[in-house]
């Protein structure tokens, strides 16, 4: 470590200190449109509440297009009070599948309202929250019959009083949420070494990711019966299991500056944790598994496989399907375990099972496992008043807001960051998404899709599904099931469409129609 080392040498590393929370519990406020709803039961129009906005205390605010919100409440108050009316945004960036093929994602930008209020007005500022839905969770989670201003505030509710009982601050994303328990003293009751970012940056590069596979061509003159198995709760399983590496104690091992110059002839440590760079023989009369391969034939005609990076969670599963470990090239991980991501996701689970999973807080909960793998940037941020800073307009829907935009000079990674342990909980999720479906052919079941951490099988009533093992469960008996990529599904119970665009998905329907469903009405 580079603790150990003389301060001339090495900088002392920067740490992750336990850190415990006393947020304010907030009154909720909840705005659609022009209507007004209070916790109290208060109903108003937005022109009534803006008036008495000035002399309000703190107040969390739920909207729906809470951007828009903020622009129409700086028309009100900026030039009325031009010297203490202030407000803090940020963008939040999503990276979406795209429907032209040669692109492979497409950034979505979202603007989220940090905070807006007044300064110094009377004894002490008035600051308040604002929380949206759709900036948080990228989607509308307002679809239960009640009225959509109810079940906005109900929403509002249930999240801050869940923040409240959990020392947690309510803030406009899930990352800002659930990026506190990596700090939390439950979890983490001992302050810690950060993961070097040149660490993290190697291993970047070898996340798994989600892993699909499909063992059919798809056609819309095909359709299945078919059994969704889904792994339950499958990031948190894993996480519970899994066995980390410590931050304190991470080394590089082996030729990590070059991998190409060579591999040493010795066999993994079963003490270590961590990422593998090897070089692999392949099973005997067996081809090498798709995850595995990087189109590199000269090696899988020569018999073996160089430079694959793998977890160590998932090194059973390779040797147990026949691969061979012929020497290692270079090494990423510890021989000493940190327990605190296990106790984090065993709570998760307490958590969804104690509230009934609510829509609202599965994403929030899984987010945590985004935030290890985060980026280092700018930190920009704009707001309405500051010393200095790039003057930025930005829509937010029917309207425009100004402010001065600040940013830190360089990008600096968060302290929290930590990709060797998302690396391996998606590892986990890949591992045994395959180990299942390896485990249904042997059974005679004929899987058409991986996906993700699911596996689809098609419905036999000459052959039922054998007995899963934790955390498997069948999760949809799919009727008029097709798959239209190895990502893409339609079926009676569930539509997945990530990478199909609208013309795509209407060019496939309209041949559906024309090979499959008049022949048939033809034959009738």
């Amino acid at each position: 470590m580079s603790s150990e080392l003389p301060s001339n040498v090495y900088p002392a590393p920067r740490t992750v200190k336990p850190r415990t929370r006393t947020p304010k519990h907030l009154p909720v406020i909840a705005i659609i449109n022009d209507q007004v709803l209070t916790e109290d039961g208060e109903s108003m129009l937005l022109d009534q509440l803006v008036r008495r906005l000035p002399n309000m205390d703190s107040t969390l605010f739920a909207a729906t297009n809470g951007a828009d919100l903020l622009a129409y409440l700086d028309n009100m108050f900026a030039v009325p009070y031009p010297t203490v009316w202030q407000w803090r945004t940020t963008d939040i960036s999503r990276e979406i599948p795209a429907s032209n093929p040669k692109i492979k994602y497409v950034r979505s930008v979202t603007v989220a309202v940090q905070f807006f209020g007044f300064r110094e007005i009377g004894e002490k500022s008035q600051y308040h929250r604002l929380i949206d839905p759709v900036t948080m969770y990228g989607k509308d989670l307002l679809t239960g019959s009640e009225s959509r201003i109810v079940q906005l505030l109900n929403w509002a509710v249930a999240l801050r009083d869940w923040c409240s009982q959990n020392g947690l601050e309510v803030r406009p994303t899930t990352g800002g949420i659930s990026a506190q328990l990596l700090t939390d003293p439950r979890f983490y009751p001992e302050a810690r070494r950060k993961v070097p970012a040149a660490t993290n940056e190697q291993v970047r590069g070898h996340l798994p990711g989600n892993h699909y596979y499909l063992d059919v061509e798809p056609s819309p003159e095909r359709e299945y019966n078919a059994h969704y198995i889904d792994q339950h709760r499958a990031h948190h399983y894993h996480a519970k299991l899994i066995h980390f590496p410590h931050a304190n104690h991470l080394y590089a091992y082996g030729n990590f500056h070059n991998v190409e110059s060579g591999y040493y002839r010795n066999q993994p440590s079963p003490q270590f944790m961590g990422l593998y760079c090897l070089d692999l023989q392949l099973p005997e009369d067996a081809v090498a598994f798709s995850w595995l391969i990087n189109e590199d034939l000269d090696d899988i005609a020569a018999g073996k496989l160089a430079c694959r990076y793998l977890y160590t969670n998932e090194l059973t599963h390779v040797l147990d399907m026949g691969y061979k470990i012929l020497g290692i090239r270079a090494a990423w991980g510890s021989t000493h375990r940190d327990t605190g991501l296990n106790n984090l996701a065993a709570w998760a689970c307490d958590q969804l099972d104690k509230h009934n999973d609510p829509v609202w807080l599965k994403p929030l909960l899984l987010s945590a496992y985004g935030c290890l793998a985060c980026r280092g940037d700018h930190a920009e941020t704009v707001f309405r008043i500051a010393k200095s800073g790039e003057e930025k307009t930005f829509a937010t829907g029917k309207r425009r807001l100004t402010g001065l935009s600040t940013k830190r000079p360089h990008k600096l990674e968060p302290k929290i960051v930590n990709v060797l342990h998302r690396g391996m909980i998606e590892a986990a999720t890949r591992s045994e998404s395959i180990g299942l479906a390896q485990h249904l052919t042997l059974h005679g079941q004929r899987v058409i899709q991986i996906y993700a951490d699911g596996v689809i099988a098609e419905a036999s009533d000459d052959l039922p599904l054998p007995l899963l093992p934790e955390p498997w469960e069948v999760k949809h008996n799919l009727t008029h099931y097709q798959p239209l990529s190895r990502q893409a599904l339609l079926s009676d119970q569930i539509t997945r469409l990530p990478g199909i665009g609208h013309a795509d998905l209407r060019a496939y329907n309209e041949r559906r129609t024309i090979e499959h469903v008049i022949p048939q009405a033809n034959t009738n």
